[in-house]
């Protein structure tokens, strides 16, 4: 039952409440970037190519999956209220280099602080939800107000909510399918001795991303570091870890993805957005190709 209505009062959010903050915040969010809504380029994505995808695939219905209709039009009809998505289009990051060069652009900080964070030790790398439940959780419930607002896993989340804890150490699964897939990303601290349901890890969970892809796109669907290390940039050197992996593809879940996307630019407070503006995100438009 507490589902249900949670995901009732999220639908409701959608629909009820998201054209009213397009109306009444996408001019001013948009004038943080220099640029006006008629300015906004739009990009042609596809998210089922059947020659690419690989069974057993997970995203088995024909239908648009509800996550990319929020943020993309299909057809020739423009939604004028629909979400204006904040986009990293990987296809004009030939390596690296070019992604440090729009950081630099961005803020002569946000370099500093991901170096400064790969040199306290702190890793990014894939990882088994199941193999980090205890670390998960204390992250999730390391705060009570985070920039989307106040964070009810503070009092009700339980370890047991997340996922059942593995009973011992787990490699890394590869996604059956190359372009249809959810991925955990995360920030570990090297920490000996460190234990996860009396597994030893040697090291702690600090930050993660659950990293969803749908054909051409790549989403952030949830993003999030403990309060105790954000300070040091943990969640700069993660994002930085994960476009690292998208511009390079060294396999075939990341290769051919033409966009990283993150919320909408009406989502959260300023300070979420000069966030994402720090980290490489514009706002722009998607255009979805519809089933042949």
């Amino acid at each position: 039952m507490t589902n249900v209505i949670g995901d009732l009062t999220v639908r409701l959010h959608q629909v009820a409440v998201e054209p009213l903050l397009v109306l009444a915040l996408r001019g001013k969010r948009l004038a943080m970037f220099g640029t006006h809504s008629a300015e906004v380029g739009e990009m042609p994505v596809e998210w089922h190519r059947p020659g690419d995808c690989r069974a057993p695939c997970p995203l088995h219905a024909d239908r648009v999956p509800k996550l990319l209709r929020r943020y993309a039009r299909m057809g020739a009809r423009q939604a004028w209220l629909r979400l204006t998505p904040m986009l990293i289009r990987i296809p004009d990051l030939p390596d690296v280099a070019a992604f440090d060069a729009v950081l630099k652009q961005r803020s002569s900080r946000t370099l500093s602080k991901i170096r400064s964070a790969a040199r306290k030790g702190y890793r990014a790398r894939q990882f088994m939800l199941t193999s980090h439940v205890e670390d998960m959780h204390a992250i999730r419930t390391s705060m009570a107000f985070r920039a989307a607002g106040p964070v009810f896993d503070r009092w009700f989340l339980k370890p047991e909510h997340i996922a059942e804890p593995a009973t011992q150490a787990l490699p890394v699964a590869s996604p059956c399918c190359p372009v249809h897939w959810t991925i955990w990303w995360g920030l570990f601290a090297p920490e000996p001795g460190h234990r996860q349901n009396k597994v030893e890890v040697g090291e702690r969970l600090v930050a993660y991303v659950r990293l969803m892809r749908i054909g051409d796109v790549v989403h952030y669907t949830e993003i999030m570091g403990h309060r105790d290390r954000l300070a040091d940039g943990v969640m700069l050197l993660l994002h930085h870890e994960i476009v690292r992996w998208l511009i390079d593809a060294p396999e075939p879940a990341a290769k051919g993805a033409k966009v990283l996307l993150y919320g909408a630019a009406e989502h959260g407070g300023e300070g979420l957005l000069t966030w994402k503006k720090r980290a490489g995100f514009v706002p722009g438009r998607l255009r979805l190709a519809e089933l042949a």
